[in-house]
């Protein structure tokens, strides 16, 4: 057993991913996050956002996306298609 994998054990983390657990797919530039987010709801997903804040320089620096686990992976490839066309 590998140090990650006691740690797992210690803490008591489980092996099983909740589906509906919201999972960042990304953090896109802040004035593209609102738009981003309204277009994958309009594809059908379950997305939310916020500011992603940097602590360095006291600004939000970008626009973290989210969505359920399950949604993830249609979720990036539609969210590129969002972004470069």
């Amino acid at each position: 057993m590998g140090f990650r994998d006691w740690m797992r054990h210690w803490f008591g983390a489980s092996e099983e991913v909740n589906p509906d657990e919201p999972t960042e797919i990304g953090v896109v530039a802040i004035g593209q996050g609102p738009f981003a987010v309204d277009q994958l709801r309009h594809a059908g997903f379950d997305a939310g956002g916020h500011d992603a804040f940097n602590i360095v320089s006291g600004v939000a620096s970008g626009h973290r996306i989210l969505v359920p686990q399950h949604q993830s992976v249609a979720a990036v490839a539609k969210l590129e298609e969002i972004l470069h066309g």
